[in-house]
């Protein structure tokens, strides 16, 4: 992999640490407990919207292998999973997130047959996860990367979190069997397009596009969107 780090200005943020999530989704799953209350999707359904609007427009198969990375409390899937998606994966460093997840999972209204696997990982560990390795099609982060990112130790978590994602990501095993692209979606509040670029792109993963909003913010005149959502491919 060649080196895509540069100089970042570093940030330290309560919501880069392990221990802030904990305490969030387990406050959550207390309230779903006893109010049924699922919790907060994060960046809303309008960034979820975008990610299902890829997937549309790149006809990706109902039955590819798709990893959500930082799944909170599982909406992403769960909306995949209403799509026709059949091979859905969560995972999340907070036990509180998987636990609400998998129970978020369990009571939704659906009457299908397909199950979501959560799973507790931690993407920005020196060794990506092995069962999780050359397993997957299609990566999602929706604020994800946001979050890790907000942390001293910034370029450490930028190169182990990437290389969980290149590993994760099925490998061409057999070169004259070339596989369908493998894509990488984030979704981001805190970077932009190019920003992403700059931090992610890399001998295994190129950009590919980026997904627009369907609704901007007008504010002081000028027009913008609240979240980047930007595509990278594995080819």
């Amino acid at each position: 992999m060649s080196d895509c780090e540069g100089e970042e200005e570093q940030f330290d943020s309560a919501l880069g640490t392990k221990e802030f999530w904990d305490q969030r989704y387990n406050l959550e799953l207390s309230n779903f407990t006893e109010n049924g209350d699922e919790g907060e999707v994060w960046f809303g359904r309008s960034a979820e919207n975008r990610v299902i609007k890829f997937l549309s427009e790149q006809k990706v198969d109902k039955d590819v292998a798709i990893l959500d990375v930082g799944t909170g409390n599982g909406s992403m899937l769960r909306r995949l999973r209403e799509k026709g998606f059949t091979k859905l994966t969560g995972i999340d460093y907070s036990e509180g997130a998987i636990e609400l997840s998998k129970e978020l999972a369990e009571q939704d209204d659906y009457d299908g047959d397909v199950e979501i696997e959560f799973l507790v990982t931690d993407l920005i560990k020196e060794e990506s996860d092995e069962e999780l390795r050359n397993r997957f099609d299609v990566i999602l982060d929706k604020g994800t990367w946001d979050a890790i990112s907000l942390a001293g130790d910034r370029n450490e978590r930028l190169k182990n979190y990437r290389n969980s994602i290149v590993s994760f990501l099925r490998q061409n095993d057999m070169a004259d069997i070339p596989l369908e692209p493998r894509y990488f979606v984030i979704c981001s509040c805190n970077f932009t397009k190019d920003e992403l670029i700059e931090l992610f792109q890399c001998e295994d993963l190129q950009f590919d596009s980026e997904v627009a909003a369907s609704h901007s913010i007008s504010f002081g005149g000028r027009c913008g969107v609240t979240s980047t959502v930007v595509v990278f491919r594995k080819d």
